[in-house]
């Protein structure tokens, strides 16, 4: 069972030609059988809000407007 897509849809330009990075491919495929992969969206979110939580981020955030 695959949870993250890293390379489906890149294939090329019509996605029935073979893909040209096929190491990537393979580095794709290996992370999304590992238990990391479960974890990676919502260790990302996390963090993402926690930076934008930050005071430094909330005065930039105040500045640029």
């Amino acid at each position: 069972m695959s949870i993250l897509s890293l390379h489906h849809g890149d294939h090329g330009i019509h996605g029935d030609t073979q893909s040209q990075h096929p190491v990537r491919d393979f580095a794709a495929d290996w992370f999304e059988a590992t238990p990391a992969a479960i974890l990676l969206r919502p260790v990302a979110a996390f963090l993402t809000e926690w930076a934008m939580a930050t005071p430094v981020a909330i005065l930039v955030r105040s500045l640029h407007r």
